[in-house]
């Protein structure tokens, strides 16, 4: 009787992992079903708690690039992560979009070369035209306000979709998007106050797609400007 007494208590602790295994599967599970939830109920507050996880389990120093991230230059001292300021960037200008009822028009997103604010060119110029639209002013002040405290270099790209311009004035989309760029980075020099030896413009005309120009809902969104702050080789480890 002792001997069958001691073998069972030896296989009911024998099984006692198994208790802990299933409460962590359950821990796990639950911790999933929350940050799904959480992605549903607010993309924008789960992009920013994103961002604060790869902080907080220090990303850049796993991947062996323990550099800030201005202009991709090396030290810990100078200034915020390319993350700190992705996050308040399209927390903020995303608030101003949405308060404008303009946010389909607005995205902000992480390149390879840093941060990309992308406007639509709906938002921004009549077709065929170079000239700002005054319902885009408010949303290029928000920018700039932005903008004006940081060290990086800007550039801002002109982009169209594939169908051909032909204009006296533009004719082709190259010259059409490397003047709308150029309208944008006026703007942010002269009115917003950002200093003009931090901005370029640069058109890119239709060979930059970011979807297919088969649709009219897709060309809609080839035609755009993005104000990209530059970040170098921190960026493009985020992304690749």
């Amino acid at each position: 009787m002792r001997k069958r007494h001691s073998e069972e208590s030896r296989a009911n602790n024998s099984e006692r992992w198994l208790l802990t295994y299933s409460d962590l599967i359950t821990l796990l599970l639950v911790f999933f079903v929350v940050m799904y939830s959480i992605s549903k109920a607010d993309e924008k507050k789960f992009s920013k708690l994103n961002a604060s996880l790869q902080r907080a389990f220090n990303v850049l120093v796993l991947d062996g690039n323990d550099k800030t991230a201005v202009g991709g230059e090396e030290g810990p001292t100078m200034g915020n992560s390319i993350l700190d300021d992705f996050a308040t960037l399209q927390n903020k200008i995303m608030q101003v979009a949405k308060e404008m009822g303009i946010q389909s028009n607005v995205d902000v997103v992480l390149e390879k070369e840093g941060i990309a604010i992308r406007l639509s060119g709906n938002l921004l110029f009549d077709s065929g035209r170079a000239e700002l639209n005054p319902a885009a002013v408010r949303i290029l002040d928000e920018i700039a306000q932005e903008l004006r405290g940081m060290p990086n270099d800007i550039h801002v790209e002109g982009h169209t979709d594939n169908i051909p311009v032909g204009t006296d004035q533009y004719p082709t989309n190259w010259e059409l998007s490397a003047a709308r760029a150029t309208a944008v980075t006026r703007y942010l020099s002269e009115i917003g106050g950002i200093n003009p030896q931090r901005l370029s413009a640069q058109g890119y005309g239709e060979y930059r797609p970011i979807v297919n120009n088969d649709t009219r809902d897709n060309r809609s969104l080839n035609r755009r400007v993005d104000i990209l702050i530059i970040y170098g080789n921190v960026a493009d480890s985020l992304v690749r």
